[in-house]
């Protein structure tokens, strides 16, 4: 985003006080209306756009969002957006075309990434649509990092970690 956009008067009214709050400023209004609407998938995709792991947030974030939530200001409790982000993760059906395509001809760029943590497979979802080679490293047999060796089994389990 341009720093110049957010002076313009449509940028108010499309970012609201909970994606302000969060730190990737997800759009909460857009996947709750897909949630509500019962379409989980599409939910699940907005939340990708700008969370690489939405079921694994689902479970862990510390939602700065919710009491940035303007519900707070006419209900007693905000909306469990945190919650929410987890529902959609959790019953979402196939997501094949939805993701980005990997192009068979690759672009001839290769790319090492050292270590299969949160920010390496970020990296990778990224690139891989653009045609990079991607080289991942990891001294470990699964990827994932600490979310996989930090987090209790109880909080992420290892179907939504894979």
């Amino acid at each position: 985003m341009n720093p110049t956009d957010i002076h313009a008067p449509e940028y108010f009214h499309k970012v609201v006080d909970c994606q302000w709050a969060c730190p990737a400023h997800t759009p909460v209004p857009e996947y709750i209306r897909m949630i509500a609407a019962g379409r989980y998938t599409e939910a699940y995709m907005i939340n990708w756009e700008s969370n690489v792991f939405p079921g694994i947030l689902g479970r862990t974030c510390d939602r700065p969002c919710e009491p940035a939530c303007r519900r707070v200001r006419t209900e007693e409790k905000p909306v469990a957006i945190c919650r929410l982000k987890r529902v959609a993760a959790d019953h979402k059906g196939n997501l094949e075309q939805f993701l980005p395509q990997v192009p068979k001809r690759k672009n001839g760029k290769r790319i090492a990434l050292l270590g299969a943590g949160p920010a390496s497979l970020a990296v990778a979802r990224d690139l891989l649509p653009f045609g990079y080679i991607v080289d991942m490293f990891d001294r470990d047999p699964a990827g994932g990092g600490m979310m996989r060796s930090q987090i209790p089994a109880y909080r992420i389990p290892a179907d939504v970690l894979e």
